[in-house]
């Protein structure tokens, strides 16, 4: 499996339902390896993933939806990937675990201290980001939901149910 076969299964089963742009599936793809590794020390998929300014990048998914800049990919060309029963469950867990969260949480998430891209990140240059350094970051670990943009939303909400509202008729 490629990186590329894991932004074909989530556009193919979520790209109509969710806002996946070139930099959402990116930090999704870097998400899935996490969720592979945390699970059994396997990768998901062998091709690299680098540290680029906004975070962990998979250059094949990257140059493959470059063209549509920061614009939701919602329909994926061919015929969604095969996968095993690992790759499907682990592709599950991460849709269930991450993929309600803002492109926003993704990458503040993904510059986590203590996280792979955060301990290999240099300016203008592509680092790759390996499973053993994954496999030791503090992404191993998840994160709070509570402090997300979408948490913190909910929280609103809840709490001043009148708040949304409001602001959409200002």
């Amino acid at each position: 499996m490629q990186s590329k076969d894991v932004a074909a299964w989530l556009i193919s089963h979520h790209g109509n339902d969710a806002e996946l742009s070139n930099l959402v599936l990116n930090k999704l793809c870097f998400y899935a390896q996490v969720e592979s590794l945390k699970r059994d020390g396997l990768a998901l998929f062998s091709d690299a993933i680098e540290a680029w300014e906004y975070g962990p990048v998979c250059p094949n998914v990257y140059h493959e939806y470059k063209r549509f800049g920061r614009q939701p990919v919602r329909q994926y060309p061919g015929e969604p990937p095969s996968l095993t029963d690992r790759e499907q469950s682990v592709l599950e867990a991460l849709w269930r675990d991450y993929g309600w969260l803002s492109g926003y949480d993704l990458v503040r998430l993904s510059h986590q201290p203590g996280g792979a891209w955060s301990k290999v990140y240099r300016k203008d240059m592509d680092v790759r980001i390996d499973d053993d350094l994954i496999l030791h970051s503090a992404d191993i670990k998840g994160f709070d939901p509570e402090f997300t943009l979408v948490g913190a939303i909910k929280h609103v909400t809840k709490k001043y149910k009148n708040t949304l509202r409001l602001l959409e008729n200002t």
